[in-house]
């Protein structure tokens, strides 16, 4: 090959980047070519302000000058990386001229080219930009799934700025590079959906591509053994063609990885499903996604050749990545799961705790467990078993992808569920039945009998051991403490050292089980341990707390221990000594409706998180009390959960008769502005949803943050004015009133959790739990209407000598009983309002 046709075609791979700026794979070529002159995070996807340079050291003249190189060393060092960085390009340029298409038999060239708009994604500005180019496409699809249409298509280089590289289009269309066309499926014709629906779900799977690759910059970072990367993706808009369909562009990956594999999954976005290669380091990078975003993302589905991957799924702890994204819950799957390993210690990864019999499972399983429960691995379609190794093999990759994506929502299925779903007979007397659909509810009405049950609480039908009561009592003990993030979380010493892990074989011997064994990944330096800050505290109480909901509706069937008799009909739906581990794991880190069920259980109620804690947990008022106390002191969210603590807490307080009335009614004054704020918080998510609604944009009267006098502040105001282009934008600042016109670029919608780490703006979201789940938690209904709670308040103020405040407070409770239609009751407490007048 001539030097001429290396230079031609490192233009070609100088021109196609991915996201972070590593060289694209045409072909089955696999290596990959970081750019000399990019940054450490790539310059795709990262939204980071630079840090301010911290103050350097004091150094001596004599050590400065005896350690300091000449100009001429720094002049050569830079010569001979430059000249290493270009021979490595020239090298792979070489191979890639040498390889043949590997759609060369198609005759791609041939077809007439067409005239595309491309719309290229900006996650930091969160824009998209146009250019029309042109591409040659074949007419019919070369494979489909149950989803998209796969089209191969060919595209030109854009050429290089140097016009001593324009001679690389003497190759034509016979060289330019190969991409994958994906299109929705219109599911009554059958045709390409041209819907606007099916191009915001392309600009949903753009926008996941650079949200993912964003998180593996993080990842990479640390300088693991093996980097990853995902594949740039654009969209494609044919304004020739009828409807102006939409296209998501992905170049072609072909070949195999180091490790004779081709196109592989390794996870999904519940859990591991990868059994043959056992390949660590996407699993690790998936549980370091969530600690690197402060537990607000969680990157899944990772799948593709080597560690170029694609596809993915982000989990986020608000739903604003579309109907995959299952949250919080889906991030409890993939933690139940996951293996922590000698890598995952060196990136400082901490250690995510597990149940006793969680722990038995994994060690009797060891390393030869799916995520999933067997009887989830049935149909959970109507196409095929996405688990079945033999319709794996026979489907194309991009055919998997799409059952893939179907099978997403199923992961929160119960294994039971998932048998209805494949057709097979299922005893409706011994199906386990989800608490999110067959909640019981706790009225006011019954709530006084309820909190004197105790004598009459249903005792358990299996053979509780006094090492579970101590194992309860322990994890009763931990709720109310915060957790101590020290060395023993991150396995390591006192010194920092990293503490050895036994393998496998080691511990099976010489004879042992020869089942397939996880392949190594050591790290030859350690990180700093990513130790939780207050943000990642509290998504980590919301993962236990999803964990022990999993629990609860039977999702894990293979955790329940035999009983001792061996009789199957007494044996538990499911493990309610882990529901209780997570709870008060979740509570430890003051995460309210984990607080919330365990002090219900605690004062003798039913929780909708599992119907067997009140056969296991005895009732102790005192620790209802405290419990209770620690929901509504907690900062966070929601206040519904902690309204309905304030009034479980009031009904104790006022059926005890204990309390003393100004303790009483300061819990009551606490639970009405929780009450006010819940109000505020679903106010709050109906107006982000009507920005999403809308297509995004901003308008007037949105809250909004703004950076302030361009210093790279934002703080929160109202948008009173916008130009008619929508360039400029007028901010009035909540804090001091004052107003300022800013350009669209520094003005940004507010949209909840979302923090500056995060790089894509929702697209499903955010969402609270219960408008992901499809059903209200009914341990946040209170028990008394805000009305009711006031009449109670002006009560107390009126014993307290407060009459002003009574007569105020009984009028208030008159109107709300007015509006509720209970007159009788409204002109009682108007009459007491009078009264204290």
């Amino acid at each position: 090959m001539t030097a001429d046709g290396a230079d031609d075609a490192a233009a070609t791979l100088l021109d196609d980047t991915f996201a972070d700026g590593t060289v694209a794979k045409s072909t089955s070529f696999q290596s990959s070519v970081r750019f000399a002159d990019s940054t450490d995070d790539g310059g795709g996807g990262s939204s980071e302000p630079k840090q301010k340079p911290a103050a350097r050291p004091r150094i001596t003249a004599s050590v400065m000058f005896a350690d300091s190189p000449t100009v001429s060393v720094i002049a050569n060092t830079y010569d001979e990386r430059r000249a290493a960085f270009v021979a490595k390009v020239q090298r792979c340029a070489a191979k890639l001229v040498a390889e043949e298409d590997v759609w060369a038999r198609h005759d791609i060239p041939s077809i007439p080219a067409e005239r595309i708009i491309r719309h290229e994604y900006d996650p930091i500005r969160d824009r998209w930009s146009e250019e029309v180019t042109i591409v040659k496409m074949e007419s019919e699809p070369f494979t489909h799934g149950a989803m998209r249409y796969c089209y191969r298509m060919k595209k030109l280089a854009t050429p290089p700025k140097s016009s001593s590289y324009h001679r690389f289009y003497k190759y034509g269309w016979s060289r330019a590079s190969n991409y994958v066309a994906k299109a929705y499926i219109c599911e009554d014709t059958k045709k390409i959906d041209t819907s606007e629906a099916a191009k915001d779900a392309v600009r949903n799977d753009i926008k996941l591509q650079y949200e993912a690759n964003h998180w593996a910059q993080k990842f990479n970072a640390s300088d693991p053994p093996k980097k990853i990367h995902f594949i740039r993706a654009w969209a494609c808009e044919m304004p020739d063609r009828e409807g102006h369909p939409w296209f998501a562009i992905e170049r072609f990956i072909a070949g195999k990885d180091s490790y004779g594999a081709s196109f592989v999954k390794h996870n999904t976005n519940s859990g591991f499903v990868d059994l043959d290669l056992h390949r660590v380091t996407p699993q690790v990078f998936s549980a370091h996604s969530f600690y690197a975003s402060n537990g607000t993302r969680l990157v899944a589905d990772i799948q593709g050749v080597g560690d170029l991957f694609t596809d993915p799924q982000v989990l986020s702890n608000d739903y604003r990545f579309g109907d995959g994204d299952l949250g919080p819950r889906g991030m409890a799957l993939f933690f139940k799961t996951f293996r922590h390993c000698s890598f995952s210690d060196s990136l400082g990864i901490p250690i995510f705790p597990l149940s006793r019999n969680e722990l038995k499972h994994q060690a009797k399983y060891d390393e030869d467990e799916d995520t999933v429960s067997d009887a989830v691995s049935l149909n959970l379609d109507d196409d095929s078993s996405f688990a079945s190794a033999d319709v794996e093999k026979a489907l194309c990759r991009f055919a998997a992808l799409d059952m893939n994506r179907r099978a997403r929502q199923s992961a929160l299925h119960t294994p039971m569920e998932a048998m209805r779903k494949s057709g097979l007979q299922v005893d409706d007397a011994t199906e386990k039945r989800s608490n999110i659909f067959n909640a019981q509810k706790s009225t006011s009405a019954v709530i006084k009998k309820s909190l004197h049950i105790s004598s009459r609480v249903t005792k358990p039908t299996w053979h509780r051991t006094k090492s579970d009561a101590d194992e309860i009592a322990l994890c009763f003990n931990s709720a109310m403490t915060a957790p101590t993030f020290d060395h023993k979380a991150f396995h390591r010493l006192a010194s920092g050292a990293l503490r050895e892990r036994s393998t496998h074989s080691e511990e099976s011997g010489e004879g042992g089980d020869q089942r397939p064994q996880r392949r190594k990944t050591m790290m030859h330096h350690t990180v700093q341990p990513m130790v939780p800050n207050a943000q990642c505290r509290a998504n980590l109480g919301r993962v236990h707390y999803h964990l022990a909901c999993l629990h609860g509706i039977g999702r894990f069937p293979e955790i329940v221990p035999d009983v001792a008799d061996g009789d199957s009909h007494d044996k538990p739906e499911h493990c309610v000594y882990s529901v209780i581990f997570h709870l008060c794991h979740a509570a430890s880190l003051r995460d309210v409706p984990a607080c919330l069920a365990l002090a219900r259980v605690r004062a003798g109620l039913d929780s909708t998180v599992s119907n067997l804690l009140k056969t296991a947990v005895p009732v102790d008022f005192d620790s209802a009390k405290d419990l209770l106390g620690r929901a509504m002191e907690s900062e966070l969210a929601p206040s519904a959960s902690k309204a309905a603590a304030g009034c479980l807490l009031a009904q104790i307080l006022e059926d005890e008769g204990e309390a003393g009335d100004l303790a009483v009614a300061n819990v009551i004054q606490d639970t009405l502005d929780f009450m006010d704020r819940a109000e505020i918080e679903e106010q709050e998510r109906a107006a982000k949803r009507a920005v999403d609604a809308r297509g995004g944009g901003i308008n007037v009267g949105d809250k909004v943050e703004a950076n302030y006098c361009l210093e790279g502040t934002y703080y929160a105001g109202i948008v009173t004015a916008v130009s008619d282009d929508g360039k400029n934008i007028t901010v009035q600042y909540d804090d001091d009133g004052s107003s300022e016109t800013l350009t669209e670029d520094n003005v940004r919608v507010l949209s909840g959790s979302a923090t500056d780490e995060v790089v894509s703006p929702p697209v499903g979201g955010p969402l609270t739990d219960a408008e992901a789940l499809g059903q209200s938690n009914d341990d946040e209904e209170c028990l008394y209407e805000a009305y009711a709670l006031k009449a109670k308040l002006a009560e107390l103020k009126g014993k307290l000598g407060d009459n002003e405040s009574a007569a105020a407070l009984y009028q208030e409770a008159a109107d709300g009983a007015m509006t509720a239609g209970k007159m009788s009751t409204a002109a009682q407490w108007s009459a007491k309002a009078a009264e204290f007048e």
